[in-house]
């Protein structure tokens, strides 16, 4: 059709006749069937594109398509080239391999607590150039996350709370939580946790200080608000903690809010002796995990990689390759909520010649904390707590 053949028509309607001929064209000079009526508009309520750029009213194909389909095979291609960085990060963890029956998870309490991811966060006693197994726990925290609000409650345990565990034969004893781990590591922590205290905790992280010192380190340092009471315990147990790490300790003189390096905060973490016993050191080490959760949220992914790659070596854990990524991609909603300590009511003494922490009593305490934690206001103990309860009661008379 000649230019002068269209000179009293709209633009849209020189535009329709220039699609039908470009059809024509890519049909060999015949034209398309129905080429003598207008094209239909889709009726859709969702129509994002113009129908001046269609042909028949149905949404272009072809080299949008193409597009799509090239930028979803990059994705993949990145994704799976993250997959596989991060899953060699993962490599250098010491995991080991550990099956659902183990931590002996009550049925019910499992039900209970579902919307909420129980992590126990172990910080060994060994000393430098020594390995996990055997050591006792200096912290047990409690790293509980409710999967719907990405909020986190940090839930430290006295480690002279006196609970049942396992001994090294399996049978089972009244002692402290923190042999649990010198008798049968992660595992036997967790289980004699679930026991205890009606939990679903199966993953569990354990590190030494020489971990925490290069982690802090790595992080830049962390912010805690140092008391006047604690320079004493910092400034004599610094050096000792600087030789099991292989750094040096740089003395703190003034109270107050400041950022500690790692051989400061891993000190920090330790002291219990004239800083509040060992309630003041769970307060400690919630402080540091806070502040060191707060200066994750500020890097961005290579980073975070670069800083695993540094200390996962020197961390032992459970969690699964899926479960780590889950972590770190999550880590950005991570909000502290308000922290606790566990128990909150108990009588500190001596059992034949050894110093316990005494849940008062444990039936109440297990209330406690599914009331606090998990907001659980008339939390019925399982009978086996009952049991245990009655167990430390008649040999303590504790109640």
């Amino acid at each position: 059709m000649s230019e002068s053949g269209q000179g009293g028509l709209t633009p849209e309607q020189r535009r329709y006749l220039e699609i039908l001929e470009e059809e024509r064209r890519r049909n060999g000079g015949k034209r398309p069937q129905g080429s003598g009526k207008k094209p239909q508009r889709r009726r859709s309520r969702n129509l994002s594109y113009d129908k001046r750029d269609t042909k028949d009213g149905k949404k272009p194909r072809g080299k949008v398509s193409v597009a799509i389909i090239c930028l979803l095979l990059i994705a993949i291609c990145f994704g799976l080239l993250a997959w596989l960085y991060f899953s060699n990060l993962v490599g250098h963890l010491d995991t080991i391999s550990t099956s659902p029956e183990e931590f002996d998870i009550d049925s019910a309490v499992a039900e209970d607590l579902k919307n909420y991811r129980n992590v126990a966060i172990l910080g060994s006693d060994g000393r430098k150039d020594e390995g996990f197994d055997g050591t006792r726990t200096d912290a047990i925290i409690i790293a509980s996350i409710n999967k719907h609000t990405s909020k986190i409650k940090l839930i430290s345990i006295l480690r002279d709370s006196y609970l049942e565990i396992k001994d090294a034969n399996g049978e089972s004893k009244l002692d402290k939580i923190t042999h649990a781990h010198a008798y049968g590591g992660g595992v036997d922590t967790c289980a004699s946790l679930n026991r205890n205290l009606d939990l679903n905790i199966n993953e569990f992280v354990i590190f030494s200080w020489q971990a925490v010192a290069d982690l802090v380190d790595a992080m830049g340092g962390v912010e805690v608000d140092v008391k006047y009471d604690e320079l004493y315990d910092l400034n004599r147990y610094g050096d000792e903690t600087a030789r099991n790490v292989g750094k040096t300790y740089n003395p703190i003189y003034e109270s107050g809010k400041m950022k500690l390096d790692g051989v400061q905060a891993a000190t920090y973490c330790r002291i219990r002796k004239n800083s509040g016993g060992d309630e003041g050191r769970g307060k400690r080490m919630k402080a540091v995990m806070s502040g060191l959760i707060k200066e994750a949220k500020k890097k961005d992914l290579a980073e975070l990689n670069d800083i695993a790659g540094m200390t996962f070596p020197k961390v032992r854990t459970n969690i699964t390759k899926r479960g780590m990524l889950k972590t770190v991609a999550g880590i950005g909603d991570y909000q502290i909520s308000n922290n606790m300590r566990w128990p909150d009511d108990y009588y500190g003494g001596m059992i034949n010649g050894v110093w316990y922490t005494i849940p008062r009593t444990l039936e109440s305490q297990v209330k406690y904390i599914h009331r606090k934690a998990f907001g659980q206001k008339d939390y019925e103990v399982t009978d086996r707590v009952k049991n245990i309860n009655h167990q430390i009661v008649d040999r303590t008379g504790v109640q």
